[in-house]
């Protein structure tokens, strides 16, 4: 059995000068497993980029047209209710990611991690068993073998004639998607919980971000209310959010002294070589 972490709050900036990168398929994926975590990151003086693989296409119950161009937005507003700094987006035609070049997906992922130099990478659990999204198992496939040759010379060695230099990925987050799924980290996230709440709020053509306002103007349809709703559409979509959608991230922080988690399998960072081979140094040289 996993020995399992517990990440709480800080209250300095312990990581400022630090990059994290979060890489989902879809628009909603990361206001759900890793909101709460990347404004917790955030907070404690990372700086976050988001990156989305698919144009969620099929997502949004419009032309396909339609679906694209609201995703994208909504995927643009929910990284500004992070804070995240910028927004990459891959567009490859969502629920068909396993029609694309794995090489060429991976040597795109090696050149942003490059790029941004990314010390921290979020995203899917590199085991795709039982996961029937190709899109999530894909992406999760290939950042890992992304995070790993991010580091080497002689993968994609263009970019270093361009000018951006190998970069290691010193850790990762692996989302907690689904029941059964491996976690050794429960991430306290209750000082961002009302963040959680905006990025959901966001995800309107996925995501159920507007529910609670359909549910309000149905009952209203139908001479009824809920008083929970409120009195306008935004109190009534997060108000819908608290009461039915978190209550996975509730039930994570059972046993623990706060009220809201998330979880993931992390990654422990590997030491440096060189830092290795200094402190072996400094413990074993003898004078000549």
């Amino acid at each position: 059995m996993q020995e399992i972490g517990i990440e709480r709050q800080r209250s300095d900036k312990p990581y400022a000068g630090k990059v994290f990168a979060a890489v989902h398929a879809h628009v909603s994926d990361i206001p759900y497993f890793a909101s709460g975590l990347c404004a917790k990151l955030m907070a404690e003086g990372f700086t976050g980029y988001l990156i989305r693989t698919s144009n969620d296409e099929t997502s949004g119950g419009k032309s396909t047209a339609q679906n694209i161009l609201s995703n994208e937005t909504e995927h643009a507003a929910m990284a500004k209710a992070l804070g995240f700094k910028d927004v990459f987006e891959l567009y490859y035609r969502s629920h068909r990611m396993n029609e694309i070049s794995p090489i060429e997906l991976r040597g795109r992922l090696v050149l942003l991690f490059r790029f941004l130099k990314a010390d921290t990478v979020l995203s899917y659990h590199r085991d795709s068993e039982g996961e029937p999204d190709s899109d999530r198992w894909i992406t999760g496939r290939a950042v890992e073998e992304a995070c790993w040759a991010a580091a080497s010379r002689n993968d994609f060695h263009e970019h270093q004639e361009a000018g951006i230099l190998p970069h290691p990925v010193r850790e990762r987050y692996y989302f907690h998607v689904r029941p059964g799924q491996p976690f050794n980290r429960v991430v306290d996230i209750s000082g961002h919980i009302g963040q959680k709440i905006d990025a959901i709020l966001e995800c309107r053509s996925q995501g159920n971000g507007n529910a609670g306002s359909l549910l309000r103007a149905r009952l209203a349809k139908e001479g009824r209310r809920l008083p929970l709703l409120g009195g306008d559409d935004r109190t009534a979509d997060r108000a819908y959010v608290r009461q039915f959608l978190l209550e996975d991230f509730r039930s994570y922080s059972r046993g623990h002294d706060f009220e809201y988690a998330e979880r993931f399998e992390y990654s422990v960072p590997l030491p440096e070589v060189s830092a290795t081979v200094d402190e072996y140094i400094d413990k074993n040289a003898v004078k000549l």
